[in-house]
């Protein structure tokens, strides 16, 4: 039960922090693997599903008949390409999120210091705005904003790879499918963008210009969370003027536990404001358990955002309230990229009435996950639980639909206008004047 109650507070993964194996690269073309790794990495992560995945049906039928027709294949491997090949077909048989594979060549065996530097930024974000990979924040005095990039220019091609045929791949997809290979799409292009330090990016910009970034020490403090790879985790605090006052701004990039003095102090920092604004855009989650802290700082009641049950443990996330509580309006801001534990708080604080949203729809992939190293040095991400809020109602494979839905224009990109917080901001007004 000990071990359960871990997992029930374990990190609710990242679901695309890291990309998960993929059939041959030239990484991997190479490189052998003994046919007793291969087995005994093929059998350690089906009994891993086996014995953890709620989904019991599913374990006791679909997944014993997966097990009888690929673990033959195990006993023939001799490369790595081929065992990416074989996990990847097993996994593809799961349907949920938070089923995915760190390789080894990135999983980390320690963690980094904070002063170890490595983790690199070229200063450009994207997103999806009108069918197209755009550029939505270029980070001034940054390499991209150096060379030029703006805000709102099409990104047709990064590191070679066409953004439409990206966009193209996720439309291809079911409908309930969409979300989570939209926030795995874009992910994957931001991760490229923030490479290790010195490191360079090629970019294509609409019509045909090329850009090459080199990658220069980012902004945030090194992390680290179990095996996955050293994270920059950032808070950033802000104050939009108003008529009347102020509304404070909160945006952080993570929900890990190194940064709960930076979320007190932030919150300090904006509560003589009228109303605070929590952005969660692009945060692809973290400790599930910190929303039940973080939530504290806004209610003053010990209500529940959701429950989370696994095989062997029901665990109700209950906010924690604090000594001092914000109690004025509260926005929180999503986008596709926002998943996880993001979607966790957004969702609980919306279904309890504490908070509207805005943006666009999240990711869909709000699984606790654990994280376990195979014998072939891959780590294992799986998710052990299922979560649901208040309501009851499942956030997996369906998200946090906003309040209000702001979707990104090129147009207001291009002005410097952040449509979704604008909004937030007017809605906080309006509730100060009612």
């Amino acid at each position: 039960m000990r071990k359960s109650c871990r997992a029930a507070l374990a990190f609710a993964a990242l679901t695309i922090a890291c990309t998960s194996v993929k059939p041959a690269t030239n990484v991997h073309n190479a490189e052998p693997v003994s046919t007793d790794i291969a087995v005994a990495t093929f059998d350690s992560l089906w009994s891993k599903v086996r014995s953890t995945y709620v989904d019991t049906a599913f374990v006791a039928n679909e997944w014993v008949r997966v097990r009888d027709s690929l673990r033959p294949r195990a006993q023939l491997i001799t490369t790595r390409p081929e065992l990416d090949r074989l996990l990847n077909d097993a996994l593809h048989h799961i349907h949920d999120s938070h089923f995915y594979l760190i390789p080894a060549r990135v999983a980390s065996t320690r963690a980094e210091s904070a002063s170890g530097g490595g983790k690199g930024s070229t200063g450009l974000a994207v997103r999806v705005a009108e069918g197209k990979v755009v550029a939505w924040r270029v980070e001034e005095k940054s390499p991209a904003w150096s060379a030029g990039l703006r805000a709102g220019q099409t990104i047709t091609a990064i590191e070679g790879k066409n953004t439409d045929s990206a966009i193209r791949n996720v439309l291809a997809m079911p409908p309930q499918a969409q979300p989570l290979e939209l926030a795995n799409m874009l992910h994957g292009f931001n991760g490229i963008l923030n490479p290790a330090v010195d490191d360079t990016v090629d970019l294509t910009v609409e019509p045909s210009k090329r850009f090459r970034l080199a990658a220069v020490q980012g902004e945030g403090k090194l992390s680290q969370f179990g095996n996955l790879p050293a994270i920059a985790a950032l808070v950033r605090t802000s104050k939009i003027p108003t008529a009347n006052g102020c509304v404070g701004v909160i945006e952080f990039n993570i929900w890990l536990p190194e940064l709960g003095p930076e979320l007190e102090k932030a919150v300090n920092d904006v509560r003589s404001c009228d109303g605070i604004v929590v952005d969660l855009r692009g945060n692809p989650g973290g400790l599930g358990a910190m929303v039940m802290g973080f939530g504290g700082y806004f209610m003053d009641t010990t209500q529940s955002l959701g429950t989370m049950r696994s095989r062997f443990v029901k665990l109700n996330f209950v906010i924690n309230p604090r000594a001092v509580v914000f109690k004025g309006p509260l926005a929180i801001l999503i986008d596709p990229m926002s998943a996880s534990t993001s979607e966790i708080f957004a969702a609980g604080m919306q279904r309890i009435g504490r908070a509207r949203v805005f943006g666009e729809p999240s990711a869909a992939a709000a699984l606790p996950a654990m994280m376990e190293r195979l014998p072939s040095g891959d780590v294992f991400v799986h998710a052990v639980a299922d979560f649901t809020d208040p309501a009851g109602k499942r956030v997996e494979g369906v998200g946090v639909v906003p309040d209000e839905i702001v979707s990104l224009k090129i147009a207001d990109l291009a002005q410097g206008r952040d449509a979704p917080l604008d909004h937030a901001v007017r809605w906080i007004a309006s509730e100060k004047k009612s």
